[in-house]
């Protein structure tokens, strides 16, 4: 599927078009009249239902008497009347498409199916189509604003090097009044709509080939092609292009991955946040910072290490380095003696020469003052990039510091930004400094994430993971599905075919005390007793855990009280699972989970009873290396429990990397049924003993969903 005859046609056929002018337009017309107004190159033909003449542009009633073939046909009919459309324009060898026109997939089964039908017959011919039900996309550069929305009729945002993929079409509206307000440069703005044919991975893997873009800002509500997007997000890797992402929809992800505990732990974004750190997109969380970090890592030299905070007010710079020093991702270090020496004629004893530094109002008690003291910050080696934190200072004032932002940057080549929330009282100076392309920013969060957004972007690129150096081979499977639990014995049973090795045990089936006798004898004791009923996975909650029994009278004592706990709780009791009775010093839990939007995953956290009430969990998207499997235990709290803390032993952290490496690596092989695994809890012994699975449950799909 080529796209370039769709967001960059040299002719446009527009089907469905209103002959009424009217102040607010809809559909074709808008669509019409947008591409007049931004003076589009190419050539336009309308298709009505009679002849007329719009605007100077003489109308046909059939595609077929069009004399060319249109690189794109924008379809504006109702919803019943775009399959003929569409199907009359691949028979004339149009392959590319815009459907504006709801009705289908958002508006029920009976929508659903009409659009299934369209993206077959699409899809067959080898077709791309924007839509159904979006309000188009405009290519900046190219003047080509083939769009519905009516922000499109005032004003375009600056050409510039942002391309937008929006899961939406209003909200593009929004983004495109940010961009123009805040001199934001684009390079397109594309709605996807339904996605029938053409989906979100299709265009960000356009934006990544195309040279006006660099940087590619995303709105998303939910990933359809999981493994389609993984693939464009390592090709705009190798290809130096940020992503940045705004997700919402975070809920229903959410409540749909979970699947026992590890399932509830890792929550609405556990996925998505492992998959952005493991991407290197940068992740946003208010949409209103979209436009603004995409600005700022698009500028070379964003992922600076450290920074120098110059301001007129000591509380205001100290706002902003309170927020950075948060992120952890930037160093304010003093500037060196040379550069106090070189402020010193401007900066009074009394006010901070430290980062930040206050300079307060002195400087510009002369002309060139406030230039000085910026240039001598930037010239420091060890400022790799400076901030600018202002509050509201008279206008004069105001456009000597634009004018010294922009010499220092042309200068010295050091990123220089804007923090200065006085929209209304420095506006002109605002202004001035947008125009020539400096961040600037209003509010101190949006700021403090754009820097963390191109730290982390940094460290993506100087330590890709496994998952952007080799992407992922199988295909991810649906969700769509009932679960059912397996037991603890039948769930071990199917992990040790898989190859997962677990404590001597042995299941004895139904109530013979004699064979559980027999059992316990043949293991040695002490051993651990666990009664297996149907449909309990969280054993302990009925007493049917018994540890360390050293003898045949405890054991049947405990058997006993199983039995009984089972018949009060009105248990289906299916068993006993008699067990080697190791010695765990902590106790973690591994699961593996499959993410709608991300597939297969693996969660590591504090075990046992410490499972709900730590809430200590990590969650990584599958594959990954050995070292990125040490690091996500490392970020869990109960690490320090495992390093030995406060003078506890060492435990056998690297039996556990291998066990956790080998749970990972079941997930490619675990059979199409499988939707996921729990281990809970993991026994970890001391350094050189080992780590032994205790617990398990296995998730499969219910035959016949």
């Amino acid at each position: 599927m080529s796209l370039d005859k769709l967001f960059n046609p040299r002719s446009i056929a527009i089907v469905g078009v209103s002959t009424k002018k009217a102040i607010f337009q809809v559909g074709g017309r808008a669509v019409f009249d947008h591409l007049r107004l931004h003076d589009y190159p190419g050539r336009i033909d309308l298709v009505t239902r009679e002849p007329v003449v719009i605007d100077g542009v003489e109308s046909v009633t059939d595609l077929a008497m069009l004399e060319h073939t249109p690189d794109c046909v924008l379809v504006s009919v109702p919803a019943d009347d775009v399959f003929p459309v569409v199907e009359k324009a691949l028979g004339l060898g149009c392959r590319s498409f815009v459907v504006i026109t709801g009705g289908f997939s958002e508006s029920g089964s009976d929508g659903a199916a009409r659009q299934a039908k369209l993206a077959e017959l699409v899809a067959a011919r080898g077709g791309a189509m924007l839509g159904p039900n979006t309000t188009g996309f405009v290519n900046f550069a190219e003047r080509v604003a083939m769009s519905s929305t009516s922000r499109i009729s005032a004003a375009l945002a600056p050409i510039g090097e942002i391309g937008i993929v929006v899961q939406s079409g209003a909200l593009g509206s929004a983004l495109l009044e940010e961009a123009a307000r805040s001199g934001i440069g684009l390079s397109h703005l594309i709605s996807t709509g339904n996605e029938a044919v053409t989906t979100l991975a299709d265009c960000v893997d356009y934006l990544v080939d195309d040279p006006a873009t660099r940087v590619i800002a995303l709105y998303v509500e939910g990933f359809r092609q999981p493994d389609r997007m993984l693939e464009a997000a390592r090709r705009a890797h190798a290809a130096g292009k940020p992503i940045v992402v705004y997700k919402t929809g975070r809920s229903d992800a959410g409540r749909r991955a979970a699947a026992g505990h590890t399932g509830a732990l890792v929550g609405a974004r556990g996925s998505y946040e492992a998959a952005v750190r493991q991407l290197g997109w940068i992740d946003v969380r208010s949409i209103e910072d979209l436009l603004p970090v995409a600005h700022y890592v698009a500028q070379p030299g964003a992922a600076a290490r450290t920074m120098g905070i110059i301001t007129v007010s000591g509380g205001f710079g100290g706002c902003v380095a309170d927020a950075l020093e948060e992120t952890g991702a930037i160093s304010l270090p003093t500037p060196g003696p040379a550069t106090v020496e070189r402020m010193r004629n401007d900066v009074p004893a009394f006010l901070s020469a430290n980062n930040p530094v206050d300079i307060g109002g002195t400087p510009f008690r002369r002309p060139g003052g406030f230039a000085e003291c910026l240039d001598a910050f930037a010239d420091d080696p060890a400022l790799h990039a400076i901030a600018v934190a202002n509050t509201p200072i008279v206008p004069p004032w105001g456009a000597d510091v634009a004018e010294a932002v922009k010499a220092t940057h042309a200068r010295t080549g050091k990123p220089v930004s804007v923090i200065w929330p006085s929209e209304i009282f420095n506006g002109e100076a605002l202004r001035d400094l947008r125009a020539a392309g400096t961040p600037t920013f209003t509010r101190v969060d949006t700021f403090t994430a754009a820097v963390a957004g191109a730290a982390a972007l940094a460290t993506a690129r100087d330590k890709p993971s496994r998952l952007l150096r080799e992407g992922r081979s199988n295909s991810t499977p649906s969700l769509d599905v009932d679960l059912e639990t397996l037991d603890e014995a039948a769930s071990k049973s199917f992990l040790k075919l898989a190859g997962l090795p677990f404590p001597a045990e042995t299941f004895v089936s139904g109530m013979d005390m004699a064979k559980v006798r027999e059992a316990a004898g043949t293991i040695g004791y002490p051993v651990t007793l666990k009664g297996i009923a149907r449909g309990v996975v969280h054993k302990s909650e009925f007493g049917l855990v018994a540890v360390a029994l050293p003898d045949a009278e405890a054991l049947e004592t405990r058997a006993a009280a199983m039995l009984e706990s089972a018949d009060r709780n009105n248990l289906e009791f299916e068993g006993f699972l008699v067990a080697e009775t190791v010695r765990p010093q902590a106790e973690v839990i591994v699961g593996l989970g499959l993410d709608p939007e991300f597939g297969p995953t693996l969660t590591f956290g504090a075990g046992g009873i410490y499972t709900e009430i730590m809430q200590d969990v990590a969650t990584r998207v599958l594959p990954l290396d050995e070292d990125e499997v040490r690091g996500m235990i490392e970020s869990c709290r109960i690490s320090r429990i495992l390093q030995g803390a406060r003078g506890r032993p060492l435990l056998d952290v690297d039996a556990l990397v291998s066990l956790v490496s080998g749970v990972a690596a079941l997930a490619p092989r675990l059979g199409p049924d499988f939707a996921g695994l729990e281990l809970n809890p993991v026994g970890v012994g001391l350094a050189g003993e080992g780590a032994w699975p205790l617990d398990a449950s296995v998730f499969k799909a219910r035959c016949g969903a």
